[in-house]
């Protein structure tokens, strides 16, 4: 078969399934993407015509490289734009331009959780699948939102401020996390991935998502989980000491903490974002924190970001903030590139992919 006999059948094959890897960290890697198998004759309709040209638009190693090679002789590697237009994969961030030039292409693996800068509507319209790496980064960022939380209710955040002035001083309130309920909204790969540490923390776990979750799918990692949508968030908002934003960032999404919810949390209530800075209306978190309503918060997000060098939260004691670094470990990048060389792999063989994005919900 040769590439101008493929047709859109090979694209709508692809989407039939979407696999979920929430857990992929919890699973070994050789374990990922295990699925059922479809059968031979859609195998044989779907697979792509040969060679496949992947354009490795980020920077990968050398032995990566040489792994997928491993895969099929009829893979080729690419890394100069001249040839865009006989790309069938790509690999890394993909602009509105790009993608526009890459008229052949059928799959694009985005190296982020988040997607909404690669939804043009040229991308959302297509029949090009998008998969991302969802589940990927989860287990650094559920670490780092411990640390965030341990930062403030420890005392750790202003306990290293201290240290600059080389002053000792003890501080009051200090909490433990041991019987206080966690609100984790996303309960998605990230969010998963939070509660489960959040149990070795002892703490109760309640959450939301916009998707229903079974107890099958939860086992016994969260207490609760609400749809978010009608009151969901409300009721979350209520009941929490710790709220945590782990939702993605969508249409719908954006916005979502405005000052009615800050107002529905509990006072001395903590508030955590690792998910996207546009969920929150800074002005609103700042009065909130300001009154003292809220206890503190632990942003590795921000709207804007970069937060400008005279922004207001910069000065709070009560705030803690990293630079959108949550995701980054020693073991971040090898799993979505473990993700992708499967993906590849089935791809070759017409096999649905793993992570494939709804570009109509947006994640």
């Amino acid at each position: 078969m040769s590439n101008l006999d493929r047709s859109p059948s090979r694209r709508n094959f692809l989407k039939g399934a979407v696999f979920n890897t929430a857990a992929l960290s919890a699973v070994p890697l050789g374990a990922i993407g295990a699925t059922s198998r479809v059968s031979a004759s859609s195998i044989q309709q779907s697979i792509p015509g040969l060679p496949i040209k992947i354009m490795m638009h980020t920077g990968l190693p050398r032995d990566f490289k040489s792994k997928l090679m491993k895969i099929s002789t009829e893979i080729q590697l690419i890394d100069s734009k001249r040839e865009i237009d006989q790309v069938d994969v790509w690999f890394g961030p993909i602009n509105r331009e790009e993608f526009r030039k890459a008229s052949r292409l059928n799959w694009v693996q985005i190296p982020s959780a988040g997607v909404e800068h690669y939804l043009f509507p040229e991308v959302v319209q297509s029949d090009v699948v998008m998969t991302n790496a969802k589940g990927c980064y989860a287990p650094a960022i559920a670490e780092h939102t411990i640390g965030l939380l341990f930062a403030l209710t420890r005392k750790i955040g202003s306990q290293t401020r201290n240290m600059a002035g080389a002053k000792w001083q003890a501080e009051d309130d200090m909490v433990e996390m041991k019987n206080l309920t966690m609100g984790i909204v996303g309960l998605g790969g990230i969010g998963s991935q939070i509660a489960r540490r959040a149990r070795a923390m002892d703490m109760q776990v309640i959450a939301v998502d916009i998707q229903p979750k079974s107890k099958e799918q939860i086992g016994d990692i969260c207490d609760e989980v609400r749809l978010v949508q009608g009151d969901g968030l409300s009721w979350l908002l209520q009941n929490a000491d710790v709220v945590v934003s782990a939702a993605p960032h969508t249409q719908v999404s954006e916005g979502m903490f405005d000052s009615p919810q800050f107002d529905m949390m509990k006072q001395g209530a903590y508030f955590i974002n690792v998910s996207r800075g546009k969920l929150v209306k800074t002005s609103a978190l700042l009065r909130a924190l300001q009154s003292g309503h809220l206890a503190g918060t632990g942003l590795d997000v921000t709207d804007p970001e970069p937060l400008p060098s005279d922004h207001a939260l910069w000065t709070l004691p009560n705030a803690i903030i990293t630079a959108h670094i949550s995701g980054r470990s020693q073991h971040s990048w090898n799993r979505l590139l473990e993700v992708f060389r499967q993906n590849v792999d089935r791809y070759m063989q017409g096999y649905p992919l793993l992570n494939q994005v709804d570009k109509q919900l947006g994640f």
